[in-house]
């Protein structure tokens, strides 16, 4: 199953957290199809290009040889509808956080995150570090 890399994830490995270069070895080890959903390339990339330098161009190489899961029709109805089952429970979600969720769901992925909102989402298979 692939592996879907949220923006918590890239930016814990950017900055060396123990826990995600430990998930990160392991998925190498274990040979795991792993892409970034469109929706975490472009807000992973807006901090970087903020933070400039040397974390951008590190950024760069970390997403540079990645697939990207693309984000639709199918992803922008299945967000909305997250977001707005979320929101009758009584819960938030951040919208961008709804888009990287039906990336997932749609495209029957893993989700790898340290973000714990996640769980909270219907359906939605994640891992965390």
């Amino acid at each position: 199953m692939v592996r879907a890399l949220d923006t918590s994830f890239l930016i814990d490995l950017l900055r060396g957290h123990t826990g995600a270069t430990a998930k990160a070895k392991a998925l190498d080890a274990e040979a795991q199809v792993v892409a970034i959903p469109a929706p975490v390339m472009a807000e992973f990339l807006d901090g970087a290009y903020v933070t400039g330098g040397t974390y951008l161009a590190r950024a760069m190489q970390l997403i540079a040889k990645r697939d990207v899961i693309p984000f639709d029709r199918e992803c922008s109805l299945l967000a909305g509808q997250l977001r707005a089952d979320l929101r009758s429970r009584g819960a938030t979600l951040p919208m961008i956080d709804a888009m990287i969720a039906s990336v997932a769901l749609r495209h029957h992925c893993v989700l790898v995150t340290g973000d714990s909102g996640f769980h909270r989402i219907p359906g939605l298979a994640v891992e965390s570090y």
